[in-house]
């Protein structure tokens, strides 16, 4: 009997997967704080890193991509937090510049993948802007 429970359990999990998809099931975001900790401070910034790789003389493409990925996965995280209250500012704008992020991170990851310099480079230059935006707004 515990065999067929547990058999049941397993296929009704794989139906909402086939018929959701996997983000039904996705696990809450970490706060918000701990996203940036994480990835944008310190000597953990993944931000600089990429923008230091991407301006290195010699480009390591592998070590770009790792990093963008990261970046990815982080601003990801920071677009699951849109529709949260800002501790400061305007909840439009915290909205606003928390998908612009994710968006801009999407763009980041493409220029890599393609190992498209200038476009990585421009790219990474909008996030700056949107992460000083936001900080100006919110932090």
């Amino acid at each position: 009997m515990k065999r067929f429970v547990a058999l049941c359990g397993f296929l009704v999990l794989q139906a909402g997967l086939v018929v959701f998809g996997p983000s039904v099931f996705a696990a809450e975001p970490p706060p918000f704080l701990k996203i940036m900790e994480d990835n944008f401070s310190g000597k953990k910034n993944i931000h600089k890193a990429v923008k230091k790789g991407l301006e290195a003389d010699t480009l390591n493409w592998v070590d770009v991509t790792t990093l963008t990925k990261q970046y990815s996965t982080a601003a990801l995280q920071v677009t699951q937090h849109a529709k949260t209250k800002p501790e400061k500012g305007d909840s439009k704008s915290w909205a606003k510049l928390s998908m612009q992020m994710g968006a801009q991170a999407k763009d980041l990851d493409a220029a890599v993948t393609k190992k498209d310099k200038d476009k990585a480079l421009a790219a990474i230059e909008k996030l700056h802007e949107t992460c000083e935006a936001c900080h100006e707004n919110h932090r």
